[in-house]
């Protein structure tokens, strides 16, 4: 029984609570000897202290029975509260249904004070988040209203005060709910009641063992979200401390994903190799699993590859291989080899789709032609306006630093890229490529640059190409400063007599010279050593390092030079040269 109806936002004042006050003031819905408002109704919801000893356990087993369905009733009526508020906005005004509802919890909260659990009130932080999120998802201007905003503020702070008495039975879960709840809000405990932050921190630590893998996974996210500064070090040793401890086979892909995704947000973190080698072994198992429930979906898989590639730890080939496999039967709606067709909601987005090749691109992974053909070609088949200007370039890039893109490929891209800023024009938005976008769409461009001794019909389609990307922006101007020590080499270089033009730029990336040829001897680009690897393989280049070499060298002999010393002199590199 449903104590309000939000779809009727006309009424100011709602009735009392009949879901809680007519079960709880019945004696008989309950007990036959326990009245509303007793002491005995009281619950003891401490998780670390909920086995009785001795006599009493007799004694109380009546009366524990009955807070027992008391606490049910209210977190029942909770649940059934906040799904109708995510279900009534899409009907009604959002800030509306919102404030009915912190209504209806304030109501329930004034008549049931005693009864109240650290449990309840982790309940309705964590409902107010699911329906604030619905909220957002039908009516995205709500975050944006400013009464709005501060109701939901001011409600969450009544919720939080409440629970500052409790803070000593708040169990792991709690914890970790009320952590993440307030991070999808955006709203940090610590300013509405100072100090809030680091409670739930410490009541996490002192019963992170019996924490899930969702669990740590939304502490984790928690902290991404809010860049928590109080306690982090702390928590960050515990949960990373739990995760290279702990059985991971309860984690489902979403908590690898999630736990990954918000690790590469947290520098302060610094996972060790082994606590990412064993969610990645975690991932895989998934990967391989008879349970179809259990196979991670496209986002899981992109976000896991994207923190991957964040964090510069590339996973094994074998694993690199199936999830991008796995991304490639989801696109060709298989849910599983044998198993059937993937529902429409299983079938990736294009962001996924790019940030699938971008990942790729930067670990270096080696996936297969065919595979990265059959993502590019879904991709390209979707709608642009999800696709994105970010999604084409990103792609282009992807498979350009493979080495995978091809030029029939890269003309599609720019075909999309065009009508989409038409598209874009027609509805009066942004129209133009960033320089983000533009450099690497530029360097994709350069990369398919054929040899001078390509024949004419290659050489006249990538000059097509070159006349594509120029009528959507010109190549964008070299932003980096030189090399602080790069003017000491091109003193060196003069003082050596050497003919060469200083700091040039060559495909987006600045050089320290590049040495004019004697009769048909190639250029030489001296450049600097740049020691970009990944953390787990420190002989491997990151994909962008990688990148930058092979096109420095398509203009010549490539010279990585290790930068001269702070104050080193001329004659002394010049020497060295």
């Amino acid at each position: 029984m449903l104590a309000m109806s939000f779809c009727d936002l006309h009424v100011e004042q709602h009735e009392p609570l009949p879901a809680i006050v007519q079960i709880l003031g019945d004696p008989a819905a309950i007990s036959p000897t326990v009245k509303h408002g007793q002491p005995s109704m009281m619950p003891k919801w401490s998780d670390r202290q909920q086995k009785l000893a001795g006599p009493h356990r007799s004694r109380h087993a009546g009366e524990r029975s009955c807070e027992l369905q008391v606490c049910k009733v209210y977190e029942s009526y909770i649940k059934e509260q906040w799904q109708l508020a995510a279900q009534s906005v899409r009907h009604s005004s959002s800030g509306k249904v919102m404030e009915a509802y912190y209504n209806c919890m304030d109501q329930m909260c004034c008549c049931s004070k005693k009864q109240l659990n650290s449990r309840h009130i982790s309940a309705i932080v964590n409902g107010t988040a699911k329906a604030w999120m619905a909220a957002e998802t039908r009516h995205s201007g709500l975050a944006g209203e400013q009464q709005a905003e501060q109701n939901l503020r001011d409600f969450i702070a009544r919720m939080l005060q409440r629970l500052e008495p409790l803070l000593p039975a708040v169990s792991a879960r709690a914890a970790a709910s009320l952590l993440w709840s307030s991070a999808k809000l955006g709203l940090n405990p610590n300013a509405l009641v100072p100090g809030m932050t680091d409670s739930l921190a410490r009541e996490f630590m002192a019963d992170i063992d019996a924490a899930t893998g969702q669990e740590l996974a939304s502490v984790l996210v928690a902290c991404a979200k809010l860049q928590l500064s109080p306690c982090q070090g702390g928590l960050f040793k515990a949960v990373l401390n739990r995760l290279a401890t702990a059985d991971l086979s309860e984690f489902k892909p979403q908590n690898v994903a999630n736990a990954l995704h918000s690790l590469a947000r947290l520098p302060a973190a610094a996972p060790s190799v082994e606590v990412l080698d064993a969610l990645c072994k975690r991932f895989s198992a998934l990967l391989n699993s008879r349970q179809t429930c259990e196979l991670p979906d496209a986002q899981n898989i992109a976000n896991t590859l994207w923190a991957l590639s964040k964090l510069k730890h590339a996973p094994s080939d074998e694993l690199a291989m199936s999830m991008v496999g796995r991304m490639v039967a989801l696109c060709q709606g298989r849910a599983r080899a044998g198993q059937g067709r993937a529902g429409p909601g299983q079938q990736p987005a294009p962001q996924a789709i790019s940030n699938v090749l971008l990942a790729c691109a930067e670990l270096r992974l080696p996936v297969k032609q065919a595979d990265t053909d059959s993502l590019v070609s879904f991709l390209l088949s979707l709608d642009r306006q999800h696709t994105g200007k970010q999604g084409y370039a990103n792609t282009a890039w992807g498979l350009s630093v493979l080495g995978h893109l091809r030029v029939a490929q890269l003309e599609r891209l720019l075909d999309q890229l065009a009508t989409l800023l038409d598209d874009y024009r027609e509805l009066s938005q942004p129209s133009l490529l960033n320089v983000a976008d533009l450099k690497q769409l530029y360097q994709a461009l350069d990369w398919l640059q054929p040899p001078e001794n390509a024949d004419i019909q290659q050489g006249k389609a990538w000059q097509s190409l070159k006349e594509k990307l120029g009528a959507l922006g010109p190549q964008p101007a070299c932003n980096t400063e030189p090399h602080p020590r790069a003017q000491l080499v091109c003193s060196a270089l003069t003082q050596l007599g050497v003919r060469f033009k200083a700091t040039p730029v060559i495909s987006g990336y600045r050089t320290a010279a590049v040495l004019e040829p004697i009769g048909s001897a190639p250029l030489i680009v001296v450049s600097f050593e740049l020691k970009l690897c990944l953390n787990n393989q420190p002989s491997s280049l990151t994909g962008n390092e990688g990148f930058r070499r092979q096109l420095l060298r398509r203009t010549g002999k490539l010279v990585l030079l290790t930068p001269p010393r702070p104050g080193a002199a001329v004659q002394e590199v010049a020497d060295y040269l």
